[in-house]
């Protein structure tokens, strides 16, 4: 089954660089700069709802420490007690 989809036209102004460097990376992938733009928004749609969702576990876990502040030599301390001292 195909689906179709709505696009229209968007106008951008970059840097002339920005654009020759755009055009060739395109070019040399067998892609459109439109398509390369595109994916480049949807990537960054995705990372951004990416970011919002967490495990059950994770949220569960979120605030339990609060107020604590946690360096490299805590955990280091942790670690040789309890590896050494176990």
């Amino acid at each position: 089954m195909q689906t179709t989809v709505s696009k229209s036209k968007l106008t951008l102004w970059v840097s002339n660089d920005t654009k020759k460097f755009g055009k060739q990376w395109a070019k040399e992938h067998n892609e459109s700069l439109s398509k390369l733009f595109s994916d480049f928004i949807l990537r960054l749609k995705k990372e951004l709802k990416s970011r919002d969702e967490v495990t059950p576990i994770v949220h569960r876990l979120s605030g339990i420490i609060s107020h604590t502040r946690v360096d490299r030599e805590d955990y280091k301390k942790h670690i040789e007690s309890k590896h050494l001292n176990g």
